[in-house]
């Protein structure tokens, strides 16, 4: 049972770390494999959710999220307001059932 696909949760706190961000996109893939095996792409008119939450139905184990993160420049930063900010991020969670707080803050948790 225990390699059976269930219930996970992915809980990004997007709007608590990217107040500015026009768009979010996370994939998810087993340690081992070469291909995301699932994933969310959201954008935003306004200002985030402090929390993204994204279902999936995954066997536990060890797993690498990649994340995208698009943000409008805050006024007077010196990037035109045209190009935007990209910061890609990439973390490594253990799932075993419930929920898996994805840290988007340099360093992590």
């Amino acid at each position: 049972m225990r390699g059976l696909p269930h219930d996970q949760v992915f809980v990004f706190p997007v709007g608590s770390v990217f107040p500015n961000a026009t768009r979010f996109s996370a994939s998810w893939k087993r340690v081992e494999d070469s291909e995301p095996s699932g994933g969310i792409t959201l954008t935003f008119d306004k200002a985030p959710p402090l929390q993204i939450r994204s279902h999936a139905s995954l066997p536990n184990g060890d797993y690498v999220v990649s994340l995208s993160v698009s943000e409008n420049p805050q006024k007077g930063e010196s990037v035109s307001a045209s190009e935007g900010v990209q910061t890609n991020i990439e973390r490594r969670v253990t799932l075993i059932g419930g929920e898996a707080l994805v840290a988007l803050a340099a360093g992590g948790f």
